[in-house]
């Protein structure tokens, strides 16, 4: 076939076979690039010198001691063996620390025990037992003039139960303004029973205890909260704080916290974690709550459980369980009933755990 009539270029060479499946290699630039490109180490950073004054010795012994006045004993002693200086202004704390614990021993010790049982039982223990609540009282005071938080709290309480409200007010001041969470949690619930009762300086109180984790302080406040006592009413603030006082290990807290999801209020509405909470409560011993579940129980069938129940609830003061559980009674054979009250004799509360 001549040029002219061509269609198609003249057949080249064939390629190598295969070559179509070789990748093409990097241009030699790059190669040299790449086998010798070395990464760039910074050098490390020059460590910036402490400034001046970070000498935790040179604090005044006074900020010390206020800073650990509401600490425990072991944390007082943790911080002793800091520095010297520290070790120095701490000693009344130690020695405020060593008079408490031997007040507290005294106060709930086997001597004071067993004045107590002899008291409640007409054996004439009663001037012993008073005897050593006073000598606790003593060494309460004695730790409390030291500067020990704790100490103020433990001084209150005796003297709000001899009904020197006063004196009891102005220990737990004291130690809630040295950020004593108890402290400021009792002050708040005093300026509640206080007449007349000042629900403001209550809530004041009751919002850095509970922030600080005190759950009566929590459920204080989660009840403020509900009833607009002190402050606005916010249903949805009252059940966040019922919440983390319930999971805290407030029985009260566990009950209503029941209540809150049951009706909706604050919360979704939650059947499950309602029943949940409920059974909680009751198995901690609180009365309405084991009345709630008595109640649940007869609709259900179980007539039996449902008596052990009603009667635990009448024992701990619940009226309405007495005439409920007395139909009860009525309706079942000797045998069970007498099963169902010995049920209840046997039965013990539960301890509230925090839940995790």
């Amino acid at each position: 076939m001549d040029a002219a009539n061509r269609t198609w270029p003249p057949p080249g060479p064939s390629p190598p076979p295969f070559s179509s499946r070789l990748r093409a290699s990097p241009p030699p630039h790059r190669r040299h690039r790449r086998r010798h490109s070395k990464k760039q180490h910074r050098p490390p950073p020059t460590p910036t010198p402490a400034p001046r004054g970070a000498d935790f010795s040179a604090l005044p012994p006074e900020l010390v001691h206020r800073a650990l006045a509401a600490a425990c004993a072991s944390d007082v002693a943790a911080a002793s063996g800091a520095c010297r200086a520290w070790r120095d202004a701490l000693r009344p704390l130690r020695q405020a620390a060593a008079l408490h614990a031997h007040g507290r021993r005294v106060k709930h010790g086997p001597v004071a025990g067993a004045a107590a049982a002899a008291a409640r039982g007409g054996g004439g223990g009663g001037g012993r037992y008073e005897a050593e609540r006073q000598r606790a009282l003593v060494l309460f005071r004695r730790a409390a003039r030291l500067g020990s938080a704790a100490a103020m709290v433990d001084a209150g309480l005796m003297c709000w139960e001899e009904g020197r409200r006063e004196e009891a007010m102005d220990y737990y001041r004291s130690a809630a303004e040295l950020g004593h969470p108890v402290g400021m949690c009792n002050l708040g619930v005093s300026y509640l029973e206080a007449n007349p009762p000042k629900a403001e300086e209550a809530v004041r109180w009751f919002h850095p205890s509970a922030y600080a984790g005190n759950v009566r302080a929590q459920y204080n406040l989660a009840l403020c909260l509900q009833n607009g006592k002190g402050i606005e009413r916010n249903q949805k603030e009252a059940a966040k704080w019922y919440l983390r006082a319930a999971a805290g290990g407030n029985i009260r807290a566990m009950y209503n916290i029941s209540l809150c999801y049951n009706f909706g209020e604050g919360l979704a509405q939650d059947p499950a974690r309602a029943k949940r909470w409920m059974q909680l409560a009751a198995e901690c011993g609180h009365k309405k709550a084991l009345y709630e579940c008595g109640i649940k129980l007869c609709a259900a069938g179980d007539t039996v459980k449902c008596l052990t129940y009603l009667e635990l609830a009448t024992r701990r003061g619940e009226a309405a369980a007495a005439h409920m559980r007395d139909a009860i009674i009525g309706s079942l054979s000797a045998a069970n009933v007498q099963r169902a009250l010995f049920d209840a004799d046997e039965w013990k509360p539960r301890a509230p755990h925090p839940r995790r």
